[in-house]
């Protein structure tokens, strides 16, 4: 009889303990139901701006007071609060398919019928933030303005027009030796001998501009140093 009392005891309490994780759930439910529908009070401007006031003050005499591990606990429980409630807040202003609460761009296509294909094409990119020089000089024969040393520029100012194509095209650009050739009406052969004649010549004067900063002892980057050994490597094979 005692066992069958205890039994019935346990019962109640798993019971009990179950009808309270209930209880808890469903109040967490409406908790985020209200927190997810936006504001009915129609409040006056001045009176939400106090109110933003007073919750920043308080929140910045939270984080002065913090000493505890507590404390700061509490501290990123409201900045947590805070950010729920600011994508709360955004999501309100999302434009989404169907009705659904799914942004408009997302799965968008790659194909550009939504997002330009260029749209991270490193000149929009600084054209967007106010960066035109790139853009202004991306020609061939503006090449020389594309770097910041003044004696490259002006190696690169006494190239040929044709190799000035080249170079621009094959080595800023990217495009291949075949597609070149054919825009040219060339053979990929003739491309890729008039591209190395043209860097041969970069090359030349660029050597003779580090080996006199280097005499000066003026410092040179790692690309700088590689070039100049390989100069004299091979000019020592010779």
């Amino acid at each position: 009889m005692d066992d069958y009392e205890e039994l019935l005891v346990e019962q109640e309490e798993e019971q009990l303990a179950e009808a309270l994780a209930e209880e808890h759930q469903a109040e967490l439910e409406v908790q985020l139901e209200q927190d997810e529908q936006p504001p009915q009070i129609d409040e006056p401007p001045e009176t939400k701006k106090l109110k933003r006031d007073l919750q920043r003050e308080a929140l910045a005499r939270l984080e002065n007071a913090a000493r505890t591990t507590a404390d700061f606990q509490n501290v990123v429980s409201w900045w947590n609060r805070l950010d729920s409630n600011r994508e709360r807040r955004e999501r309100y202003h999302e434009v989404s398919r169907s009705g659904l609460d799914i942004p408009l761009d997302y799965g968008a296509a790659l194909d550009g019928e939504i997002i330009p294909y260029d749209i991270n094409d490193v000149l929009i990119k600084q054209i967007r933030k106010g960066d035109y020089i790139d853009a202004i000089f991306h020609c061939p024969f503006e090449i020389n303005e594309l770097v910041t040393d003044g004696e490259l520029s002006k190696i690169l100012n006494k190239l040929s027009d044709d190799h000035k194509e080249i170079i621009f095209n094959n080595i800023v650009r990217g495009t291949s030796t075949k597609a070149l050739g054919k825009i040219r009406e060339q053979s990929d052969r003739n491309i890729r001998k008039v591209r190395a004649t043209a860097l041969k010549k970069i090359h030349k004067a660029l050597l003779k501009v580090l080996l006199s900063r280097k005499e000066k002892g003026f410092p040179l980057t790692m690309e700088e140093k590689q070039l100049i050994e390989k100069a004299l490597d091979g000019s020592k094979s010779k």
